[in-house]
């Protein structure tokens, strides 16, 4: 069984004895030139090891399917946690996992291949991914799943409950089935339930998982293979040796502001993710000289600012702007993008620049519904309970007077409904589209039944009381880190993988690119790409 409080390691002082391989590229973080880590240790020095594994797993949200397989495998496994909580942003989402070609798929008759899923991830990835990389994916996640079915017992299915298209529409996607979720009981488990599962599970295997822990430094022998980890707990430091590999997988580096402001091509607010996602792994393996891929990218995640000094928000998965009776709008009171599309294709328009004004003309934007609104849908922070109104939305009874109080030009307002108003009630949306996609149909439409609609996305702003509120843009992680090859290796500068170092989820530069191709791409991708690396790993010779 795991220990339960895996702050209660050695404190002998590690640093003593050992040193840290390699010469690095810098750490953006510090705002400074380039460093070189310690040389390695002299001749016939040793290193003191605290603890001992053949795989050590750093970070305990998606990366933890890595941990289970090579686990399963018979592997001895370590997992390094930087928090007291084990799952991290992925135990608090909804816990659905993109995999195209699945078996639940086939089952229900829903049709998919390998080369339709290729084709499609080609298409919406934008030359930002590799061939490589998605072909790896695509033939591997179906068999994580399968994986984790035969040797778990786990229930997998799609969510019959409701039809969840793919994000893009066009050629290669599908209108429901390639996301999966966990079955427990015959319930879904969300993202909650299925690290309770994943906890259990690596408890029975014998899986260590030292909470409170965080990884600092990767360790080299005088090969420049990676054969353990430095890592800190309770301000003591501890060694810990990976006869097989070192997994990276501390998420993006979303509370990292000094990262965010270097590399995201605009602004954030607000994160979703969990606050340790400060880019401590990609930051161990560039001071090894990995290689980082699509570092201005994140999984864009629009909503309300809550809380600016602590990254805060109201996260909106399209549940508030896609409904009918509402709209999203600039402060020049123009309409920004088709409200009921998917949350990261939404988040592209707050990064508009307009280089005649010389600002983000869209950021921040106003979330703007009315009376008829709030008698169907539950207001942003009531927590999704219709009739409740928070403090922080703003109330008018005429939108002249919303406007004052938002800062929203209400004469650009009265333009821009005058085009969507009319438009709106006859079910069409010439301008952005809203309603025309199954997505936006069967996850950002009405689902109360109304008879009134002929879009189930689209009804007029014209009934008062108004409500409104600032809209920001956000993130539910980065996706960019360092660079894979595809058994989820980390790449050097020069092309060639580093021995024993791997990184998976948002450590790693996205299989996805800049793209979120349907619902759980995050997770789907963390979890093949942990599969992978667990069986490379395992297969490989231990270090010397």
């Amino acid at each position: 069984m795991a220990s339960k409080n895996e702050s209660k390691v050695s404190r002998r002082d590690f640093l003593k004895k050992t040193a840290i391989a390699g010469a690095g590229v810098a750490a953006f973080a510090a705002g400074c030139a380039p460093r070189t880590v310690t040389e390695q240790p002299a001749a016939g020095a040793t290193t003191e090891w605290s603890k001992e594994a053949d795989v050590v797993v750093v970070g305990a949200g998606t990366s933890v399917v890595a941990a289970l397989v090579a686990a399963k495998e018979g592997a001895k496994v370590i997992i390094v946690e930087k928090s007291p909580a084990f799952g991290g942003t992925t135990a608090a989402s909804g816990g659905g996992f993109w995999v195209p070609n699945n078996y639940a798929m086939k089952a229900q008759g829903i049709e998919d291949s390998r080369e339709n899923a290729i084709t499609y991830m080609k298409r919406v990835t934008e030359g930002q991914s590799t061939d490589e990389l998605i072909e790896a994916f695509v033939d591997a996640a179906p068999k994580m799943v399968e994986y984790l079915r035969d040797q778990f017992g786990w229930t997998f299915d799609v969510n019959t409950n409701r039809n969840f298209a793919d994000y893009y529409s066009g050629e290669g996607s599908v209108p429901f089935g390639r996301t999966m979720y966990m079955f427990l009981d015959g319930q879904l488990a969300y993202g909650y339930g299925t690290y309770q599962a994943f906890r259990a599970a690596a408890e029975e295997l014998g899986i260590e998982i030292l909470f409170d822990t965080a990884g600092k430094e990767l360790i080299t022998n005088e090969a420049g293979e990676v054969i353990g980890l430095l890592a800190e707990s309770a301000g003591s430091q501890i060694s810990i040796k990976a006869n097989k590999g070192v997994i990276l997988g501390t998420g993006g580096f979303d509370h990292d502001r000094t990262w965010t402001k270097h590399f995201l091509r605009g602004p954030i607010f607000f994160s979703n993710a969990v606050i340790t996602n400060t880019g401590d792994g990609q930051k161990m393996g560039m001071k090894l000289g990995a290689s980082l891929r699509n570092m201005n990218e994140s999984w864009g995640l629009p909503g309300f600012l809550l809380d600016a000094e602590k990254l805060q928000g109201e996260a909106d998965w399209q549940m508030y702007r896609g409904k009918p009776n509402a709209i999203v709008v600039n402060k020049y009171g123009e309409r920004i993008g088709n409200e009921a599309c998917p949350y990261e294709q939404f988040q592209r328009s707050f990064w508009y620049y307009d280089s005649g004004l010389m600002e983000y003309r869209n950021t921040p934007s106003f979330w703007i519904a009315d009376a008829t609104y709030a008698q169907y849908y539950p207001m942003p922070g009531s927590n999704y309970q219709v009739g409740v109104v928070p403090e922080w939305i703003t109330q008018a009874d005429t939108l002249e007077e919303l406007c004052e109080k938002l800062g929203v030009d209400f004469d650009g307002m009265q333009k821009t409904l005058e085009v969507f108003n009319p438009n709106a009630l006859e079910g069409i949306d010439p301008v952005w589209h809203r309603g025309e996609n199954p997505f936006d149909v069967d996850t950002a439409g009405d689902y109360m039944g109304r008879s009134d609609l002929k879009n189930v996305c689209l009804a007029p702003i014209e009934t008062g009381p108004f409500y409104g509120a600032a809209y920001y843009p956000g993130t539910c992680g980065t996706n960019g880190g360092l660079e894979i090859n595809k058994d989820g290796q980390v790449i050097d500068l020069h092309g060639k993988p580093i021995p024993g170092l791997y990184a998976v989820g948002n450590t790693s530069g996205s299989v996805m690119g800049a793209a979120y191709p349907g619902g759980g791409s995050t997770l789907g991708a963390g979890f093949a790409f942990g599969y992978l690396a667990a069986l490379h790993a395992v297969a490989k010779e231990p270090a010397a």
